[in-house]
């Protein structure tokens, strides 16, 4: 099963750590704030999602919450209720 990935970051992300983290994981989704930021759309494996925890570490941010979000398998459908 593949995921994607919604992390939020306690206050502002670097323009250079946001740009890194285009570079190295492809198209992600960058929302900042005075006091926060949410990066969403990383669709990678463990061993990715432990290079982009290193990388924000290294940078001294504060990672405050890490949700992972299942996508649908092609071919499989969605259910509604």
């Amino acid at each position: 099963m593949e995921l994607t990935y919604r992390l939020e970051i306690r206050g502002p992300l670097p323009r250079a750590a946001q740009e890194e983290l285009g570079r190295r994981f492809g198209d992600v989704e960058v929302q900042s704030e005075e006091t926060w930021t949410v990066v969403s759309g990383l669709t990678v494996d463990q061993a990715a999602l432990r290079a982009v925890l290193s990388l924000l570490w290294d940078l001294g941010s504060e990672v405050r919450l890490v949700e992972a979000i299942p996508l649908p398998s092609s071919g499989e459908e969605e259910v509604e209720s």
